[in-house]
């Protein structure tokens, strides 16, 4: 090999280490970006999306309850929450339970339709409307549309309910 060769080969490598290092330090050493009301989502769509699936899922199956199954219903839904949101869940849904068991209500819920709101690798605000449909008694069924604006956090255990606020 000539001395040209050796030098424009040791020129091409040294380039190529720099791409490589700048392309790493993109990857992993940049910090995420912060959502603003400009960017909400500064994640990737499919990550988001999956977030707004299991919050979807999650929030259908909190919001549907059955006076024959109250307290197993109670304890599946608190392990889709996060610690403190299943605290603040089991404190409201104590004293309800006597009217759900008195009355005999059953509740479903479907989501009919979902978006993101903000987005980060580690919290995902999602926006759903809900459709209910309630029967207490044995009477004819209520039916009600709400929306629920539901924190998702990213936790060791996957995706978990950190917040819901309905209206």
């Amino acid at each position: 090999m000539t001395g040209r060769a050796t030098m424009a080969l040791g020129a091409a490598s040294l380039v190529l280490a720099a791409a490589i290092g700048g392309e790493a330090w993109y990857l992993w050493g940049s910090p995420e970006p912060t959502p603003t009301s400009a960017r909400p989502v500064v994640v990737g769509d499919i990550d988001a999306q999956s977030a707004v699936d299991v919050a979807a899922t999650d929030t259908a199956a909190i919001f549907s309850t059955s006076w024959r199954s109250y307290d197993a219903h109670l304890s599946r839904v608190t392990s889709l929450m996060t610690t403190d949101m299943a605290d603040r869940y089991r404190t409201t849904a104590g004293p309800v339970r006597g009217r759900v068991v008195k009355s005999r209500t059953d509740t479903t819920t479907r989501v009919a339709a979902r978006g993101v709101v903000r987005a980060t690798s580690n919290e995902v605000l999602a926006l759903l409307f809900l459709d209910q449909r309630t029967t207490t008694d044995g009477g004819p069924p209520a039916y009600a549309a709400r929306r629920a604006l539901v924190t998702m956090v990213h936790t060791d255990r996957g995706w978990l309910v950190a917040n819901v606020q309905t209206r």
